[in-house]
């Protein structure tokens, strides 16, 4: 049977995730505390000096990479096409870390309670509906992407420099764009990244897991 991953490997997952766990408690403690306010406020003012026509252009469209509309199609028919080919560890990885990653954002939304930014008035009839704290963009983004680095460094190790970096850019991309457009805190962002490495994290751990228990991979 082919391993899935090292235990090297496994090890690195579950120091990722408990490092992500304690960043996410201590930031959403900090935010809901209120402590977070003033550099939130700061970080995001400095991104009005950046909009105009062009660069509002660029990150409404660079935001569609985070968006649930785009990459929970793009993750279901991943999974789907990795069963039909018998992989099922890589079926599992991507699975547990997208949807795993997408449950505990919408939970510590609900949770937190977090209103959306509003700095610019003008944008208050047009910001999303929901509660900002995590970033549902920026989790998704970040769990799609580090999905598919796991699954390349295992099945195409000689690849995983270069798509690290095209999926590194991609992220950044939508982290940047939900601050861009005013529809998040810094904060947010930041915990919707940890959020995905928490999934990465124990989703890598899991994999290891089921290999030594002899499980199909």
């Amino acid at each position: 049977m082919i391993p899935v991953f090292k235990p090297a490997a496994a090890r690195a997952g579950v120091v990722a995730a408990l490092a992500a766990s304690a960043g996410i408690l201590l930031l959403t403690f900090a935010v809901t505390q209120g402590y977070t306010a003033g550099f939130d406020r700061l970080a995001l003012e400095s991104f009005t000096a950046l909009r105009g026509p062009l660069m509002d252009g660029f990150f409404l469209a660079g935001t569609w990479f985070g968006s649930s509309y785009v990459l929970l199609p793009a993750a279901l028919l991943t999974i789907v096409a990795l069963i039909a080919r018998r992989q099922w560890a890589a079926a599992r990885l991507l699975g547990l870390t997208y949807f795993g990653a997408s449950l505990t954002t919408w939970w510590l939304k609900t949770a937190v309670g977090r209103d959306r930014p509003d700095i610019l008035p003008m944008l208050l009839e047009t910001r999303p509906a929901d509660l900002s704290f995590p970033s549902g963009h920026a989790t998704h983004a970040a769990a799609f992407a580090l999905a598919l680095w796991l699954l390349t460094a295992r099945h195409r190790p000689r690849l995983r420099i270069p798509a690290g970096i095209v999926l590194s850019a991609l992220v950044l991309m939508v982290a940047v764009s939900r601050l861009h457009l005013q529809v998040h805190w810094p904060s947010d962002v930041i915990a919707g990244l940890l959020v995905a490495t928490l999934w990465a994290g124990l989703a890598t751990a899991y994999a290891r897991h089921v290999q030594a228990e002899g499980i199909a991979a």
